[in-house]
């Protein structure tokens, strides 16, 4: 009764609108009432109060830039753990997958289409190996973006099933399947002729996908 309720965060020692136990009313750590997420240290206490090595502690994290749509924040943990795979066809090196860094000293006049994005756009890299020919080709959408769409319900039963839906591929679909099983070793992959399908992946596996195919050079 107390789980979604007014009365739960009038108990908890707030008012029927927001609660004071935390930032969280259902916290990661249970659905449980008397557990509460950690809170950060707060970032106002004086120097003098606290040891030096405690100052350091105190301060605020700072948030790293997640991977989405329209951000390419690549991560290079992600991409170690790729080169560590037994895949079939060479990867570019991490610095190529970067975007080139803007110089704040020199602005330029003239914008040059392509050169530089504010959103890490870049264009594809073509294969690492060019005497290696790739099966399957990667195409991207009109805006520059990677296919890859999550899916969190079924689409006829209505029922609760995240899979990755990746259309877009022409060539061998099944060796791009193989390299698939890879990377999923542990998740259920099927391939249609329209698109290829890999069940029980989210949003994180969608970025490992498009890490990838950056950098396979699509």
């Amino acid at each position: 009764m107390l789980n979604r309720s007014r009365l739960r965060r009038v108990w908890l020692g707030g008012t029927a609108a927001n609660t004071s136990l935390g930032r969280d009313v259902m916290p990661s750590t249970g659905k449980y009432i008397n557990i509460v997420s950690p809170t950060d240290v707060a970032a106002n206490i004086s120097a003098g109060a606290m040891p030096p090595e405690a100052n350091v502690a105190a301060a605020l994290p700072v948030p790293r830039i997640q991977y989405s749509k329209w951000n390419r924040a690549l991560r290079s943990d992600v991409y170690d753990e790729l080169l560590k795979l037994p895949l079939r066809y060479k990867l570019h090196d991490f610095a190529k997958l970067c975007p080139p860094q803007r110089c704040q000293e020199e602005p330029e006049a003239v914008g040059v289409v392509g050169r530089d994005s504010a959103v890490g756009y870049l264009p594809p890299l073509g294969p690492a190996d060019p005497l290696d020919t790739i099966p399957f080709f990667v195409h991207r959408s009109s805006n520059g973006v990677l296919p890859g769409k999550v899916f969190s319900m079924h689409p006829r039963n209505l029922m609760p099933a995240f899979y990755l839906r990746i259309q877009q591929v022409e060539g061998d679909m099944f060796r791009f399947e193989e390299e698939l099983l890879k990377i999923f070793p542990t998740k259920k992959i099927f391939v249609r002729s329209h698109s290829i399908y890999v069940y029980n992946v989210a949003l994180d596996g969608r970025m490992v996908l498009h890490h990838w195919l950056l950098g396979l050079g699509f």
